[in-house]
């Protein structure tokens, strides 16, 4: 089958997410593993940096913040029409992005089945966005274009099919949830003393870990809060902030005012291909949301995955939005907690990094679920199923 694939992502990773990358990246790589021919049509912020058997296709932009999104909106269509009448791939697969109605009607035209993956509904991402009212209202009504005309919607959590159900009023069968996956080999395992000796830490340190791009609802001030009793009650411990985003400028401020300069330590954005590194000089991993994430429509964690993959206990803020947090409860992978609850989520850690074994026990059911349950491969057969059900 001849996928065209289409994203707006820096597939380089010097800017934006590299979740999204890694998303698109095995997605597309696991589905040509299945026999596919997959092209890629992505804007040229700069080349992805690993071999890859996808063909990518990239569409030049202007290197301005604010004009290369637009930039790439405007032109892309243009390739997408001739991979259309030229190539003449059996269906279109979009990543959403926000500011374009162009893959939806294109493919229609050209009387092509396209599936939309949604990660997030676009009245959650603005929410930490800051945009004009104006330039929301449109974008909202973009989405609602987009939704309508695709063939399929794979949304990567349950929230989300189920609010797109309700507000747009499509047919169920219309709407699916893939989960997120990992790709375990590139996370592999690894002991936590060397793995701290690679990237400079001391290797009698126990290490709490936290990984993400920040979003307001991810909840690090509340670790940064947990930290000097965990400080107290364990001593040689630290706290290792791994990740990047606009809303995080202000935690090195809240660290300085509580004095833990000594102990958190911030690693800023790491390479994909080192992060099994930072992740594995952990002992325990944390995604200490905060209650606003249960006003999002729900989303897949990629980083808890990795921290499954590299056998590390989560401790998690409870919440019923996100898949890999309930997972986390019922298998037994890690602890919840009450979010917002400092003292709550300092027990946890506190509990698991005096328990080894009970660490160890959660770490290799974590790392047993995601190689049985949760690999890419499992993504991408599963959207090869969807993909040949529209061409029949």
């Amino acid at each position: 089958m001849k996928i065209l694939y289409l994203c707006s992502s820096d597939l380089s990773g010097t800017s934006g997410s590299l979740g999204s990358v890694r998303h698109i990246m095995e997605v597309s790589e696991n589905l040509c593993r299945l026999g596919n021919e997959v092209r890629l049509i992505a804007p040229g912020y700069a080349r992805y940096p690993h071999p890859t058997p996808v063909r990518i296709i990239y569409v030049p932009i202007l290197k301005l913040r604010f004009l290369r999104t637009l930039v790439y909106e405007f032109i892309s269509p243009l390739v997408i029409m001739l991979q259309l009448i030229f190539w003449r791939p059996h269906i279109v697969y979009w990543r959403q992005a926000y500011l374009t109605v162009f893959p939806a009607l294109l493919s229609r035209l050209f009387g092509k089945a396209i599936i939309t993956e949604v990660n997030g509904l676009t009245i959650d991402e603005l929410e930490s966005e800051p945009l004009s009212n104006l330039r929301k209202k449109v974008i909202l009504a973009f989405e609602a274009v987009n939704y309508r005309a695709s063939s399929h919607l794979i949304c990567v959590a349950p929230g989300i099919r189920g609010r797109i159900l309700k507000h747009y009023g499509l047919p169920r069968v219309r709407v699916s949830v893939i989960l997120n996956g990992v790709n375990a080999d590139r996370m592999p395992v690894m002991d936590p003393g060397e793995a701290r000796e690679k990237i400079g830490l001391d290797q009698d340190l126990q290490i709490v870990g936290f990984v993400g791009h920040f979003f307001p609802w991810d909840g690090i001030e509340y670790l940064i809060e947990a930290a000097p009793r965990i400080i107290e009650e364990t001593g040689n411990v630290r706290f290792l902030i791994i990740g990047h985003g606009l809303w995080g400028e202000h935690l090195p401020g809240l660290v300085k005012k509580k004095g833990l300069e000594r102990y958190v330590l911030f690693a800023g954005k790491v390479p994909w291909e080192k992060l099994y590194l930072y992740v594995n000089a952990c002992d325990v991993a944390t995604a200490p949301y905060s209650k606003a994430v249960n006003l999002q429509s729900g989303r897949s964690s990629l980083k808890i995955l990795e921290y499954f993959a590299c056998k590390k206990p989560v401790v998690a803020s409870k919440t019923d939005v996100i898949p890999e947090v309930v997972d986390l409860d019922t298998r037994g992978l890690g602890i919840t907690v009450k979010p917002e609850d400092p003292g709550a989520l300092a027990d946890a850690i506190i509990r698991l990094l005096k328990d080894k074994a009970l660490r160890q026990d959660m770490g290799e059911k974590g790392r047993d679920y995601v190689e049985r349950e949760r690999s890419w491969r499992i993504v991408a057969q599963r959207t090869q199923d969807i993909m040949e059900a529209l061409r029949s």
